[in-house]
Protein backbone atom coordinates (compact mmCIF):
# COMPACT_ATOMS: atom_id res chain seq x y z
CA UNK A 1 0.00 0.00 0.00
CA UNK A 2 1.23 3.56 -0.91
CA UNK A 3 2.48 5.74 1.83
CA UNK A 4 1.87 9.47 1.97
CA UNK A 5 4.31 11.99 3.05
CA UNK A 6 3.65 13.81 5.95
CA UNK A 7 2.29 17.25 4.54
CA UNK A 8 -0.01 15.53 1.82
CA UNK A 9 -1.00 12.79 4.82
CA UNK A 10 -1.53 16.44 6.89
CA UNK A 11 -3.77 17.64 4.08
CA UNK A 12 -6.06 14.25 4.32
CA UNK A 13 -6.03 14.33 7.61
CA UNK A 14 -7.36 17.73 8.50
CA UNK A 15 -10.07 17.43 4.84
CA UNK A 16 -11.68 14.63 7.63
CA UNK A 17 -14.56 12.34 6.04
CA UNK A 18 -17.41 12.75 3.57
CA UNK A 19 -19.60 10.94 1.33
CA UNK A 20 -17.98 11.89 -1.60
CA UNK A 21 -14.86 11.06 -2.88
CA UNK A 22 -11.53 12.64 -1.80
CA UNK A 23 -8.93 13.49 -4.19
CA UNK A 24 -5.06 14.92 -3.81
CA UNK A 25 -3.62 17.60 -6.00
CA UNK A 26 -0.14 17.97 -5.82
CA UNK A 27 1.57 21.43 -7.70
CA UNK A 28 5.51 21.74 -7.52
CA UNK A 29 6.86 25.16 -7.61
CA UNK A 30 9.41 26.29 -10.16
CA UNK A 31 12.92 28.13 -10.52
CA UNK A 32 13.89 29.79 -14.09
CA UNK A 33 17.32 28.97 -14.65
CA UNK A 34 17.47 31.48 -17.47
CA UNK A 35 14.80 33.74 -19.70
CA UNK A 36 13.76 36.35 -17.14
CA UNK A 37 10.68 37.89 -18.53
CA UNK A 38 10.92 36.93 -22.03
CA UNK A 39 7.54 34.44 -21.68
CA UNK A 40 4.61 37.45 -21.85
CA UNK A 41 6.96 38.69 -25.14
CA UNK A 42 6.46 35.12 -26.86
CA UNK A 43 9.94 34.20 -26.21
CA UNK A 44 11.69 31.35 -25.16
CA UNK A 45 12.55 30.28 -20.83
CA UNK A 46 14.52 27.41 -19.51
CA UNK A 47 12.94 27.11 -16.01
CA UNK A 48 12.76 23.10 -13.71
CA UNK A 49 9.78 22.20 -11.49
CA UNK A 50 11.12 22.02 -7.55
CA UNK A 51 10.55 19.50 -4.94
CA UNK A 52 8.77 21.96 -3.25
CA UNK A 53 4.70 22.14 -3.17
CA UNK A 54 1.09 22.89 -2.85
CA UNK A 55 -1.19 20.17 -2.07
CA UNK A 56 -4.96 20.52 -1.98
CA UNK A 57 -7.11 18.22 -0.70
CA UNK A 58 -10.70 18.26 -2.40
CA UNK A 59 -14.59 16.92 -2.31
CA UNK A 60 -17.48 18.06 -3.59
CA UNK A 61 -19.86 19.58 -2.00
CA UNK A 62 -23.90 19.62 -2.83
CA UNK A 63 -24.60 23.64 -1.77
CA UNK A 64 -22.56 25.31 -4.73
CA UNK A 65 -20.30 26.54 -2.24
CA UNK A 66 -16.70 26.83 -1.98
CA UNK A 67 -14.89 26.51 1.63
CA UNK A 68 -11.38 26.72 1.53
CA UNK A 69 -8.99 26.17 4.63
CA UNK A 70 -5.47 26.01 4.88
CA UNK A 71 -2.99 24.71 7.14
CA UNK A 72 -0.66 27.53 7.34
CA UNK A 73 -2.95 30.00 9.71
CA UNK A 74 -1.98 33.03 8.21
CA UNK A 75 -4.26 32.61 5.64
CA UNK A 76 -7.67 32.51 6.69
CA UNK A 77 -10.67 30.48 5.23
CA UNK A 78 -12.48 31.04 2.79
CA UNK A 79 -16.35 30.62 1.83
CA UNK A 80 -18.06 32.00 -1.31
CA UNK A 81 -20.60 30.59 -4.22
CA UNK A 82 -20.03 29.49 -7.33
CA UNK A 83 -22.00 32.46 -9.53
CA UNK A 84 -21.24 32.59 -13.25
CA UNK A 85 -19.30 36.05 -12.43
CA UNK A 86 -17.06 35.70 -9.11
CA UNK A 87 -16.50 38.98 -7.45
CA UNK A 88 -12.82 39.35 -6.41
CA UNK A 89 -12.04 39.16 -2.76
CA UNK A 90 -9.76 42.13 -0.85
CA UNK A 91 -6.66 42.95 -3.09
CA UNK A 92 -3.94 40.72 -2.18
CA UNK A 93 -6.14 37.98 -0.60
CA UNK A 94 -5.32 34.22 -1.13
CA UNK A 95 -8.70 33.32 -2.05
CA UNK A 96 -8.36 34.77 -5.13
CA UNK A 97 -6.25 32.22 -6.32
CA UNK A 98 -9.00 30.21 -5.97
CA UNK A 99 -11.11 31.80 -7.61
CA UNK A 100 -8.47 32.41 -10.48
CA UNK A 101 -8.67 28.80 -10.87
CA UNK A 102 -12.22 28.48 -11.18
CA UNK A 103 -12.27 31.15 -14.26
CA UNK A 104 -10.63 28.20 -16.07
CA UNK A 105 -12.40 25.33 -14.60
CA UNK A 106 -15.68 26.85 -15.61
CA UNK A 107 -15.00 26.44 -19.15
CA UNK A 108 -15.08 22.44 -18.88
CA UNK A 109 -17.96 22.13 -16.59
CA UNK A 110 -21.57 22.37 -17.25
CA UNK A 111 -23.44 24.03 -14.75
CA UNK A 112 -25.44 21.15 -13.64
CA UNK A 113 -21.86 19.40 -12.48
CA UNK A 114 -20.77 22.59 -10.67
CA UNK A 115 -21.64 21.48 -7.17
CA UNK A 116 -18.72 23.22 -5.45
CA UNK A 117 -16.44 21.53 -3.16
CA UNK A 118 -14.34 21.82 0.03
CA UNK A 119 -10.68 22.13 -0.02
CA UNK A 120 -7.87 21.62 2.07
CA UNK A 121 -4.35 23.69 1.52
CA UNK A 122 -1.28 23.03 2.66
CA UNK A 123 2.22 23.89 1.15
CA UNK A 124 6.36 23.61 2.18
CA UNK A 125 6.79 26.05 -0.84
CA UNK A 126 7.96 29.31 0.47
CA UNK A 127 5.80 32.39 -0.48
CA UNK A 128 7.01 35.69 -2.29
CA UNK A 129 9.97 34.20 -2.96
CA UNK A 130 10.33 33.97 -6.82
CA UNK A 131 9.55 30.58 -6.73
CA UNK A 132 6.14 30.57 -8.50
CA UNK A 133 3.90 29.54 -5.08
CA UNK A 134 0.43 31.36 -6.54
CA UNK A 135 0.88 29.66 -9.74
CA UNK A 136 1.35 26.35 -7.83
CA UNK A 137 -1.74 27.36 -5.96
CA UNK A 138 -4.29 28.02 -8.69
CA UNK A 139 -2.61 24.44 -10.71
CA UNK A 140 -3.16 22.20 -7.33
CA UNK A 141 -6.61 24.17 -7.09
CA UNK A 142 -7.71 23.70 -10.93
CA UNK A 143 -6.79 20.23 -10.83
CA UNK A 144 -8.39 19.59 -7.60
CA UNK A 145 -11.63 20.66 -8.13
CA UNK A 146 -11.85 18.94 -11.86
CA UNK A 147 -10.82 15.65 -10.72
CA UNK A 148 -13.32 15.90 -7.80
CA UNK A 149 -16.37 16.85 -10.48
CA UNK A 150 -15.00 13.49 -12.30
CA UNK A 151 -13.01 15.72 -14.78
CA UNK A 152 -9.74 16.03 -16.48
CA UNK A 153 -8.43 18.55 -19.44
CA UNK A 154 -4.99 18.06 -21.17
CA UNK A 155 -2.32 19.40 -19.79
CA UNK A 156 -1.27 22.06 -22.35
CA UNK A 157 -4.78 23.25 -22.74
CA UNK A 158 -4.67 23.77 -19.25
CA UNK A 159 -1.55 25.65 -18.78
CA UNK A 160 -2.45 28.30 -21.45
CA UNK A 161 -5.62 28.31 -19.84
CA UNK A 162 -4.10 29.30 -16.83
CA UNK A 163 -2.04 31.65 -17.35
CA UNK A 164 -5.05 33.64 -18.78
CA UNK A 165 -7.10 32.55 -16.03
CA UNK A 166 -4.23 34.78 -13.58
CA UNK A 167 -4.95 37.74 -15.06
CA UNK A 168 -7.93 38.09 -12.24
CA UNK A 169 -5.01 38.86 -9.50
CA UNK A 170 -4.66 41.83 -11.65
CA UNK A 171 -1.14 40.81 -12.92
CA UNK A 172 -0.25 41.00 -17.19
CA UNK A 173 1.96 36.78 -16.49
CA UNK A 174 3.18 34.73 -19.16
CA UNK A 175 2.53 31.16 -19.68
CA UNK A 176 5.97 29.89 -18.18
CA UNK A 177 4.89 29.50 -14.47
CA UNK A 178 1.85 27.26 -15.46
CA UNK A 179 3.30 25.52 -18.13
CA UNK A 180 6.53 24.93 -16.37
CA UNK A 181 4.13 23.35 -13.26
CA UNK A 182 2.36 21.38 -15.39
CA UNK A 183 4.62 19.39 -17.90
CA UNK A 184 8.01 19.69 -16.14
CA UNK A 185 9.53 16.24 -16.20
CA UNK A 186 11.88 14.67 -13.56
CA UNK A 187 15.90 14.95 -14.30
CA UNK A 188 15.49 17.79 -16.51
CA UNK A 189 14.85 21.68 -17.07
CA UNK A 190 12.12 22.48 -19.79
CA UNK A 191 12.64 24.74 -22.39
CA UNK A 192 9.58 26.70 -23.08
CA UNK A 193 7.55 28.25 -26.37
CA UNK A 194 5.06 30.39 -26.66
CA UNK A 195 2.27 30.97 -29.39
CA UNK A 196 1.94 28.15 -29.33
CA UNK A 197 3.23 26.55 -26.51
CA UNK A 198 5.53 24.36 -27.10
CA UNK A 199 7.83 22.34 -24.28
CA UNK A 200 11.08 20.34 -24.55
CA UNK A 201 13.02 18.73 -22.21
CA UNK A 202 16.66 19.65 -21.24
CA UNK A 203 18.35 16.93 -18.99
CA UNK A 204 20.70 18.38 -16.60
CA UNK A 205 23.70 17.13 -16.19
CA UNK A 206 24.28 15.05 -12.79
CA UNK A 207 27.46 16.85 -12.08
CA UNK A 208 25.84 19.77 -11.73
CA UNK A 209 23.71 21.40 -8.80
CA UNK A 210 21.08 23.97 -8.51
CA UNK A 211 21.36 26.44 -5.30
CA UNK A 212 18.05 28.44 -4.65
CA UNK A 213 18.49 31.25 -2.02
CA UNK A 214 15.49 33.48 -0.74
CA UNK A 215 16.49 37.11 0.20
CA UNK A 216 13.99 37.57 2.59
CA UNK A 217 12.24 40.49 0.91
CA UNK A 218 8.66 39.38 0.02
CA UNK A 219 8.13 39.80 -3.86
CA UNK A 220 3.97 39.68 -3.63
CA UNK A 221 2.38 39.61 -7.10
CA UNK A 222 -0.48 41.11 -5.28
CA UNK A 223 1.47 44.23 -3.99
CA UNK A 224 3.89 46.80 -5.30
CA UNK A 225 5.71 43.88 -7.34
CA UNK A 226 2.36 43.94 -9.41
CA UNK A 227 2.83 47.13 -10.36
CA UNK A 228 6.39 47.24 -11.12
CA UNK A 229 5.92 43.98 -13.47
CA UNK A 230 2.52 45.41 -15.19
CA UNK A 231 4.75 48.40 -15.74
CA UNK A 232 7.82 46.02 -17.69
CA UNK A 233 4.69 44.30 -19.75
CA UNK A 234 3.54 47.79 -20.78
CA UNK A 235 7.47 48.99 -21.89
CA UNK A 236 7.88 46.08 -23.84
CA UNK A 237 4.62 46.81 -25.66
CA UNK A 238 5.92 50.49 -26.46
CA UNK A 239 9.36 48.81 -27.72
CA UNK A 240 7.95 46.45 -29.93
CA UNK A 241 5.44 49.09 -31.25
CA UNK A 242 8.37 51.19 -31.97
CA UNK A 243 10.40 48.45 -33.74
CA UNK A 244 7.22 47.67 -35.90
CA UNK A 245 7.66 51.05 -37.63
CA UNK A 246 11.67 51.37 -37.58
CA UNK A 247 11.41 47.75 -39.46
CA UNK A 248 8.57 48.00 -41.26
CA UNK A 249 7.05 44.81 -39.51
CA UNK A 250 3.50 43.72 -38.28
CA UNK A 251 4.86 42.79 -34.97
CA UNK A 252 2.23 42.26 -31.98
CA UNK A 253 5.18 41.16 -29.29
CA UNK A 254 8.65 41.24 -29.41
CA UNK A 255 8.53 37.30 -30.42
CA UNK A 256 7.35 37.79 -33.80
CA UNK A 257 10.84 39.14 -34.46
CA UNK A 258 12.09 35.28 -34.56
CA UNK A 259 10.61 34.63 -37.78
CA UNK A 260 12.33 37.46 -39.34
CA UNK A 261 15.69 36.78 -37.73
CA UNK A 262 16.71 34.14 -40.02
CA UNK A 263 18.64 32.30 -37.51
CA UNK A 264 20.58 35.36 -36.44
CA UNK A 265 20.87 36.87 -32.70
CA UNK A 266 17.82 39.05 -31.74
CA UNK A 267 20.11 41.07 -29.99
CA UNK A 268 20.95 42.26 -33.53
CA UNK A 269 17.50 43.87 -33.69
CA UNK A 270 18.69 46.90 -30.41
CA UNK A 271 20.48 48.73 -32.75
CA UNK A 272 17.15 49.28 -35.17
CA UNK A 273 15.34 50.30 -31.18
CA UNK A 274 18.58 52.25 -30.26
CA UNK A 275 18.51 54.50 -33.72
CA UNK A 276 14.73 55.55 -32.14
CA UNK A 277 14.50 55.58 -28.86
CA UNK A 278 17.17 57.56 -26.20
CA UNK A 279 18.53 55.11 -23.72
CA UNK A 280 17.37 57.25 -21.04
CA UNK A 281 13.46 57.49 -19.25
CA UNK A 282 11.44 58.77 -22.71
CA UNK A 283 8.16 60.48 -22.25
CA UNK A 284 5.07 58.69 -24.35
CA UNK A 285 5.36 61.69 -26.34
CA UNK A 286 9.10 60.82 -27.08
CA UNK A 287 8.07 57.28 -28.12
CA UNK A 288 5.03 57.64 -29.65
CA UNK A 289 6.58 60.39 -32.04
CA UNK A 290 9.71 57.13 -32.71
CA UNK A 291 7.08 54.76 -33.79
CA UNK A 292 5.60 57.05 -35.98
CA UNK A 293 1.93 56.97 -34.07
CA UNK A 294 -0.17 59.63 -32.36
CA UNK A 295 0.47 59.94 -28.52
CA UNK A 296 -2.94 58.22 -28.01
CA UNK A 297 -1.90 54.91 -30.03
CA UNK A 298 0.54 54.60 -27.48
CA UNK A 299 -1.07 55.38 -24.13
CA UNK A 300 -3.78 52.44 -25.29
CA UNK A 301 -0.69 49.97 -25.07
CA UNK A 302 -0.93 51.11 -21.04
CA UNK A 303 -4.22 49.69 -20.44
CA UNK A 304 -4.93 46.03 -19.36
CA UNK A 305 -6.55 43.27 -22.23
CA UNK A 306 -9.91 44.97 -21.04
CA UNK A 307 -9.04 48.14 -22.41
CA UNK A 308 -9.49 49.78 -18.43
CA UNK A 309 -6.87 51.61 -16.52
CA UNK A 310 -3.47 49.46 -15.26
CA UNK A 311 -1.77 49.31 -11.89
CA UNK A 312 1.70 50.00 -13.42
CA UNK A 313 3.10 52.42 -10.59
CA UNK A 314 5.38 54.93 -11.25
CA UNK A 315 5.59 58.20 -13.32
CA UNK A 316 2.57 57.21 -16.07
CA UNK A 317 3.77 59.22 -18.90
CA UNK A 318 7.76 57.77 -18.56
CA UNK A 319 9.29 54.79 -19.53
CA UNK A 320 12.21 53.29 -20.88
CA UNK A 321 11.91 50.75 -23.86
CA UNK A 322 14.99 50.68 -25.32
CA UNK A 323 16.96 49.18 -22.30
CA UNK A 324 13.40 46.77 -21.67
CA UNK A 325 13.85 45.29 -25.35
CA UNK A 326 17.67 45.09 -24.92
CA UNK A 327 17.53 43.04 -22.21
CA UNK A 328 14.26 40.75 -23.56
CA UNK A 329 16.01 40.26 -26.78
CA UNK A 330 19.62 39.64 -25.39
CA UNK A 331 17.57 37.05 -22.70
CA UNK A 332 16.11 35.38 -25.40
CA UNK A 333 19.41 34.62 -27.49
CA UNK A 334 21.17 33.40 -24.10
CA UNK A 335 18.15 31.15 -23.21
CA UNK A 336 18.85 29.20 -27.03
CA UNK A 337 22.19 29.29 -25.74
CA UNK A 338 21.77 27.77 -22.39
CA UNK A 339 19.98 25.13 -23.93
CA UNK A 340 23.03 24.43 -26.42
CA UNK A 341 25.59 24.38 -23.43
CA UNK A 342 23.63 21.75 -21.57
CA UNK A 343 23.08 20.04 -24.31
CA UNK A 344 27.20 19.49 -24.41
CA UNK A 345 27.65 19.50 -20.71
CA UNK A 346 29.61 22.92 -20.83
CA UNK A 347 28.21 23.92 -17.21
CA UNK A 348 30.83 26.81 -17.38
CA UNK A 349 29.36 28.43 -20.75
CA UNK A 350 26.12 28.02 -18.66
CA UNK A 351 27.35 29.87 -15.34
CA UNK A 352 28.78 32.55 -17.79
CA UNK A 353 25.35 32.89 -19.36
CA UNK A 354 23.57 33.09 -16.26
CA UNK A 355 26.13 35.59 -14.84
CA UNK A 356 25.10 38.35 -17.40
CA UNK A 357 21.57 37.29 -17.47
CA UNK A 358 21.80 38.75 -13.69
CA UNK A 359 23.33 41.90 -14.81
CA UNK A 360 20.99 42.61 -17.75
CA UNK A 361 17.86 41.79 -15.41
CA UNK A 362 19.88 44.62 -13.09
CA UNK A 363 20.58 47.20 -15.11
CA UNK A 364 18.51 47.31 -17.87
CA UNK A 365 15.26 45.29 -16.57
CA UNK A 366 15.89 46.81 -13.28
CA UNK A 367 14.47 44.03 -11.39
CA UNK A 368 16.91 43.08 -9.23
CA UNK A 369 17.41 44.50 -5.89
CA UNK A 370 20.82 45.20 -3.28
CA UNK A 371 19.80 41.87 -1.44
CA UNK A 372 19.43 40.10 -4.52
CA UNK A 373 22.76 41.29 -5.72
CA UNK A 374 24.45 40.97 -2.61
CA UNK A 375 23.29 36.98 -2.62
CA UNK A 376 24.66 36.80 -6.05
CA UNK A 377 27.93 38.08 -5.32
CA UNK A 378 28.10 35.61 -2.22
CA UNK A 379 27.77 32.64 -4.52
CA UNK A 380 29.85 33.61 -7.08
CA UNK A 381 32.48 34.42 -4.44
CA UNK A 382 32.03 30.62 -2.87
CA UNK A 383 32.46 29.07 -6.69
CA UNK A 384 29.22 29.27 -7.92
CA UNK A 385 29.34 28.99 -12.02
CA UNK A 386 26.72 31.96 -12.01
CA UNK A 387 24.15 33.04 -10.46
CA UNK A 388 20.84 35.29 -10.99
CA UNK A 389 17.86 36.78 -9.57
CA UNK A 390 14.76 34.53 -10.44
CA UNK A 391 11.29 34.70 -11.13
CA UNK A 392 10.01 38.39 -11.64
CA UNK A 393 11.81 40.15 -9.67
CA UNK A 394 11.48 42.92 -7.13
CA UNK A 395 12.38 40.26 -4.20
CA UNK A 396 12.25 36.99 -3.79
CA UNK A 397 15.09 34.58 -4.48
CA UNK A 398 18.28 33.56 -6.50
CA UNK A 399 19.42 30.74 -8.22
CA UNK A 400 23.07 29.32 -8.83
CA UNK A 401 24.26 27.06 -10.94
CA UNK A 402 27.16 24.84 -9.18
CA UNK A 403 29.19 21.63 -9.27
CA UNK A 404 27.56 18.92 -6.88
CA UNK A 405 31.20 19.21 -5.00
CA UNK A 406 30.77 22.84 -4.62
CA UNK A 407 27.52 23.11 -3.72
CA UNK A 408 27.99 22.32 0.57
CA UNK A 409 30.66 25.58 0.40
CA UNK A 410 28.57 28.03 -1.08
CA UNK A 411 25.75 27.26 1.21
CA UNK A 412 27.95 27.62 4.35
CA UNK A 413 28.95 30.84 2.38
CA UNK A 414 25.38 32.28 1.97
CA UNK A 415 24.82 31.00 5.77
CA UNK A 416 28.04 32.77 7.32
CA UNK A 417 27.32 36.22 5.04
CA UNK A 418 24.13 36.74 4.44
CA UNK A 419 21.15 34.45 6.87
CA UNK A 420 23.46 34.97 10.27
CA UNK A 421 23.08 38.75 10.37
CA UNK A 422 19.79 38.70 9.60
CA UNK A 423 17.99 36.13 11.23
CA UNK A 424 19.55 36.49 14.78
CA UNK A 425 18.25 33.46 16.76
CA UNK A 426 15.32 32.68 14.10
CA UNK A 427 14.64 28.51 14.44
CA UNK A 428 14.65 26.50 11.40
CA UNK A 429 17.27 26.35 8.90
CA UNK A 430 17.78 29.29 6.61
CA UNK A 431 15.71 29.82 3.55
CA UNK A 432 18.41 28.08 1.10
CA UNK A 433 18.12 24.84 -0.37
CA UNK A 434 19.76 23.15 -3.19
CA UNK A 435 17.37 21.88 -5.50
CA UNK A 436 16.67 19.00 -8.28
CA UNK A 437 14.70 19.31 -10.93
CA UNK A 438 11.13 17.87 -10.42
CA UNK A 439 8.30 16.36 -11.85
CA UNK A 440 5.07 18.31 -12.88
CA UNK A 441 1.55 18.29 -10.73
CA UNK A 442 -0.51 15.33 -10.38
CA UNK A 443 -3.83 14.65 -8.77
CA UNK A 444 -5.08 10.88 -7.48
CA UNK A 445 -8.06 9.80 -5.21
CA UNK A 446 -7.06 9.00 -2.01
CA UNK A 447 -8.89 7.65 1.18
CA UNK A 448 -9.53 9.45 3.66
CA UNK A 449 -8.40 8.27 7.38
Amino acid sequence: METTPPLPAAVVAAAGGGRAPLVLARAPGRVNLIGEHTDYNGLPVLPMAIDRTVWVAARTRDDGRFLATNLDRAFAPCDFPWEAVIPPGPPGHWENYLKAALQAVVRHLPPDRRSGASLTVASDLPTAAGLSSSSALVVAMTLAVLAAHGSAVERRVLADELAAAERYVGVLSGGMDQAAILLAEAGAALRIDFFPLRTRPVPLPPACAVIVADSGVRAEKSGDARTAYNRRVVECRLACRVLSAALGLPLERLGDLVSHARGRPLAGFVDALAERLPDRPATLPEIAAAGDVPVATMRALTTGDDGRSLAIGGDPDTFRPLARGRHVLGEADRVAAAVAALGTGDLGAFGRLMRASHASCRDDYEVSIPALDELVAIAEDAGALGARVTGAGFGGSIVALARAADADRIVAALDARYYRARRGGAAGPPPRFVLGPAAGASVRSVAAP
